[in-house]
């Protein structure tokens, strides 16, 4: 077995050019060659007969895939069904339900992944579905997290509320298992957004506490292509819950079967929703095979990850200097292996300025997308960065492709490009 790091690299990852040092592997993910000559198989096979791979074969070679994710997950495969991504799914629960627009609200947090939160945002300027947001600033504590989550569902008037597993940028462990209780208690639903989850978090709660709707992309940690991510439908929902467009399988739902039990209803539902290439939900099963077989199992892929973060936290701390610091509650409880974020010195001179970017969301995205092109084409050093309370918080991925120098390199770099862009934007505007 190839030892993970620059060797595993090599031989899996062998299409990145060797001048990229890729710490920013939870944004898109990066597929094992071995599981990309397989996408490029099925999908070739999708086009020799077209007829026959999507009115005979898709829908079996779709059960089997279903099959091996639901063994994995230790979830009964008919309360699973396989998209393109997490936005995708997360429309599929929000358009499915059948809203009381005046009076049913939403409730989601301020670190909810802006795609999804903005999808709430869009039912409510376009229909009136009423939502309300809870602030999460962090550094904060678990049981904060959960009395502030608690202090609006207890007011008794949420149909659903919307969290994250992980939290993208920045990225921090939410008290996920706590919020399920807690929408339990107050007969809320809960939509579980696992952007990041799967392959970097472990998901047998969802058998022991079964949640309303839960997603995760497959993609990022997974070591499935893009694009594709599972949505876990709780056998309650299955007959509400449709495709994201609507497509064939709604009359699925007619009346004249309302009284039909089909255990299988979510399969038919979701196995074809219109002609696209199914090929990357066809490969999860060889995905998995890659993860035992090549890479020893999830034990062995956590153990890593956990061992080179401690290290590469070091190295980016150190190169970043005294006034960087960890982004971590006194519980520890906000670092997961795989992710972990560092905010930039702010010393004095840039105080002011990191501060108005972190209370100006618009002057945040003007500063960003300065900054990414330079980070992207000139040092192909990328590391993701947002302002949030004050800081200016830079997330680092460790994956098993890595190494711990990747990260005295990106942090290095990384640096000098912020500061650069922070400079720049001192002479153009003296006032910070």
């Amino acid at each position: 077995m190839v030892e993970f790091g620059s060797d595993f690299r090599a031989k899996y990852f062998s299409q990145v050019p060797k001048d990229i040092v890729p710490v920013n592997h939870g944004a898109f993910g990066l597929t094992p060659s071995l599981v990309q000559d397989y996408l490029n198989k099925v999908t070739n096979s999708q086009e020799k007969y077209p007829d026959e791979f999507y009115l005979i074969e898709s829908k079996k070679i779709y059960i089997e895939q279903l099959k091996a994710l639901g063994e994995f997950l230790n979830v009964d495969y008919h309360n699973l069904a396989l998209l393109v991504n997490g936005s995708t799914a997360i429309n599929c629960v929000l358009r499915s339900i059948p809203w009381d627009f005046e009076n049913d609200k939403v409730l989601f947090t301020s670190v909810t992944y802006g795609a999804c939160a903005k999808s709430v945002k869009f039912l409510h300027e376009a229909h009136g579905l009423q939502y309300d947001i809870v602030d999460l600033q962090y550094p904060i504590e678990d049981k904060d997290v959960i009395a502030k989550v608690e202090s609006y569902l207890s007011q008794g008037n949420y149909r659903l509320c919307m969290f994250d597993l992980v939290a993208s940028m920045p990225a921090v462990k939410l008290p996920y298992e706590e919020l399920i209780k807690l929408c339990k208690k107050y007969n809320t639903w809960s939509l579980i957004d696992g952007g990041h989850g799967v392959g970097l978090v472990d998901m047998n709660f969802i058998q022991d506490l079964e949640p309303d709707f839960l997603t995760s992309n497959l993609y990022k940690w997974l070591s499935v292509p893009k694009s594709c991510a599972f949505l876990y439908v709780n056998p309650k929902h299955h007959k509400l819950i449709q495709t994201f467009p609507i497509s064939w399988s709604y009359d699925l739902n007619a009346k004249e079967n309302s009284q039909v039990e089909n255990p299988n209803l979510l399969i038919d539902k979701f196995w074809y929703f219109g002609t696209v290439n199914y090929g990357a939900r066809l490969c999860i099963k060889k995905a998995l095979e890659f993860r035992q077989e090549c890479c020893g199992g999830e034990e062995k892929i956590r153990e890593y990850r956990t061992n080179l973060q401690k290290q590469a936290i070091d190295l980016v701390l150190k190169e970043f200097g005294p006034d960087a610091k960890l982004l971590q509650n006194s519980t520890n409880s906000l670092e997961i292996p795989g992710m972990f974020n560092v905010s930039f010195p702010k010393t004095a001179k840039y105080a002011d300025l990191i501060e108005h970017l972190a209370d100006s969301y618009f002057a945040y995205r003007t500063f960003k997308g300065k900054c990414e092109p330079l980070m992207v084409t000139e040092t192909k050093k990328f590391a993701p960065f947002v302002a949030h309370n004050k800081e200016l918080w830079v997330r680092f991925s460790v994956t098993l492709y890595n190494v711990a120098s990747d990260y005295a390199v990106a942090a290095k770099s990384v640096k000098e490009t912020i500061q650069k862009c922070l400079d720049e934007e001192l002479e153009v505007n003296a006032t910070y």
